[in-house]
């Protein structure tokens, strides 16, 4: 289960080069698996089941960001919070997750090492109420 942490940061910057390049995300996945020499099978398959839960519901999930965005568009939140957001959203609310509260707390730290407090206090907003209002599960 250690492999689940890096798989969600690689998702999110497989999303966040998606995002940025706009290429095809399967190519992304691969090519980033490649490069990263990504060997453990678990890890590579969890990557490729979290981008595919969010190609799948990317539209449901991005208009759930800006409902929690304070209605915000989409487009005006961070590229680096977006896509936190987008697969943590993926896994949360498609993927069935054990333990919603320490997969959040996975991406509240993805968010911090890769954009600081701020994202990472905005990221960690959006996941407690989505566990909490979405989930019903308390905090």
């Amino acid at each position: 289960m250690l492999y689940k942490p890096q798989a969600r940061r690689d998702a999110f910057l497989i999303l966040y080069q998606w995002d940025m390049k706009g290429e095809p995300i399967e190519n992304l996945v691969e090519d980033y698996i490649s490069i990263n020499h990504i060997s453990l099978q678990e890890r590579r398959r969890y990557i490729r089941k979290l981008v595919k839960t969010f190609m799948e519901y990317g539209v449901e999930i991005d208009k759930l960001i800006a409902e929690l965005s304070e209605r915000w568009d989409i487009d005006r939140v961070g590229f680096i919070e977006r896509n936190v957001l987008r697969v943590a959203l993926a896994e949360l609310l498609f993927l069935s997750p054990k333990n919603p509260t320490l997969i959040a707390s996975d991406y509240v730290k993805v968010a911090q090492k890769y954009a600081g407090k701020n994202c990472a206090r905005f990221v960690n907003g959006i996941l407690g109420r989505v566990i909490r209002e979405k989930l019903g599960k308390g905090d």
